[in-house]
């Protein structure tokens, strides 16, 4: 069940009507109920999937500390069991023998005459919420949840299965055990981030990728350089607003039940440096990534290297490499993705070398100009990292051959063109959040404006969902 569809709106509207009959108690058990039935209707063994390792990680965490210490083995445990399920359905197409995939009955599919395990949807994300909730329990921060229903809706709240965000125990845990208030102004920043994440998502992710012609993708040495920079462009404002306009759809739904999500992105485009734009693209991600790998790497190299050098070079090298490598890994087992990660992974490197000799200024601190210059270079390297996120690591490096080869320009930019508004709405939408340093600037506008915007909206929205050009959300696939 798409979240953009129909059907999902009536699941919406019918879950809420029980759900607000319901004291609080109750409540969390119909969201969890509801939150299994979604995610049956995509697949009854994904479900199956999901209340295995949700009763084995509860087991896990209620005798993972004994008289306050830790039980570093069961840590391991845990954390084993977790990534082996993530490894194995990353892996599954590669190695399991088509009788025992037919056997387990585990989301197969055949494609080019070969075997495919489909990966369930949601495992990479409800898979790190596990891993944090374990290495939380592990070191003291949070206790081991008691109530089995509790922290099964955790992992399994419908508006965030799919694809995120991605949340921690210790915040989202407290809010199912209190009891949760609806008024207007909730209501209100709810509607606006799902009528956001429609446009996101209908109006700019899917018209864009839609104006990609697919030998862009299969053969990409066939077009001019400023041809290929602008259906990068479009992919790469496709892709974001695809997984933004996920995310506020998913925050939005999720208000209506009184249950605050977390942001995921603040105009990652804006950002003036590697790091700030890690801080603002994937936010739950990157955060993710920064707690449980870039930090206990950096740690545990401060350590070990504190009395040989003062400049600590591993420690400059090793936790940003090593952790953009795991963000590779995590979003696909394959050379793109390693590429893709690797990259950026190298860009954190560079970022930082300068540090090694003098104090680094942050970017607000710094001159416009230079803020403006910043603002263009990062944008212009994360679109070269989208290259082999996109592509076939083959056609990541034609594509990236054709940029350089400038000897058969020739000017084709018709269908650019035709998107050219979809761009300019891309931009005025992040940079109004942008300037206002608030996601809801929309609610704070004259009533006409709104009223105008809103019905325009409408419009649009039906018109694109009438003529049949929604596509499945990119970042459910991972």
């Amino acid at each position: 069940m798409n979240i953009t569809s129909l059907n999902f709106i009536y699941f919406v509207l019918g879950s809420l009507a029980i759900y607000y009959c319901l004291p609080h108690r109750a409540q969390n058990y119909w969201l969890l109920f509801v939150s299994y039935a979604f995610y049956v209707t995509w697949a009854w063994q994904f479900a199956l999937i999901l209340a295995l390792l949700t009763a084995a990680n509860f087991v896990l965490a209620r005798r993972l500390r004994v008289e306050r210490q830790g039980r570093p083995g069961l840590l391991g445990l845990g954390l084993g069991l977790n990534v082996a399920a993530l490894v194995f359905f990353r892996t599954a197409d590669f190695f399991l023998p088509e009788t025992l995939a037919l056997l387990t009955g585990l989301g197969v599919s055949t494609e080019a005459g070969g075997l495919q395990i489909l990966i369930p949807l949601g495992l990479s994300y409800y898979v790190l919420e596990n891993i944090s909730y374990l290495v939380d329990v592990y070191r003291g921060q949070v206790k081991a949840e008691t109530d089995p229903v509790d922290f099964a809706l955790y992992l399994a709240y419908f508006p965030k299965l799919v694809a995120g965000p991605i949340e921690r125990a210790r915040s989202f845990l407290p809010k199912l055990a209190q009891p949760r208030r609806v008024d207007n102004e909730v209501l209100a920043r709810s509607f606006m981030l799902i009528v956001v994440g429609l446009v996101r998502k209908l109006l700019i992710a899917d018209l864009l990728a839609a104006a990609i012609l697919p030998d862009v993708y299969q053969v990409p040495g066939k077009y001019t350089p400023p041809e290929l920079l602008g259906w990068l462009l479009l992919y790469a404002f496709a892709l974001y607003n695809d997984f933004a306009g996920y995310t506020s759809i998913a925050r939005g739904v999720s208000g209506l039940f009184g249950i605050e999500l977390s942001s995921n992105f603040q105009t990652p485009y804006f950002a003036r440096s590697f790091t700030e734009f890690w801080n603002r693209w994937h936010i739950t991600l990157s955060h993710w990534l920064r707690d449980y790998i870039y930090f206990p790497l950096s740690r545990a190299l401060l350590r070990r290297n504190a009395m040989r050098s003062r400049r600590n070079i591993p420690n400059l090298i090793i936790p940003p490499l090593t952790t953009m490598l795991v963000s590779g890994l995590w979003h696909g087992f394959s050379g793109q993705m390693v590429v893709w990660g690797g990259l950026h992974g190298v860009y954190q490197v560079i970022e930082r070398i300068p540090s090694l000799w003098r104090p680094i200024i942050p970017p607000q601190q710094q001159p416009l100009w230079r803020q403006a210059l910043s603002m263009v270079i990062i944008f212009g390297l994360v679109l070269l990292a989208w290259v082999p996120f996109g592509w076939g690591l083959p056609q990541a490096l034609e594509f990236w051959a054709a940029l350089l080869n400038w000897s058969s320009f020739a000017i084709r930019y018709r269908r650019l063109f035709l998107v050219a508004p979809l761009l300019g709405l891309v931009v005025a939408l992040d940079w109004v959040q942008y300037r206002s340093q608030d996601e809801f600037i929309f609610l704070r506008w004259p009533r006409l404006a709104q009223a105008t915007c809103l019905a325009t909206t409408i419009l649009l929205l039906i018109i694109v969902t009438e003529s049949g050009s929604g596509e499945p959300f990119v970042y459910q696939g991972f």
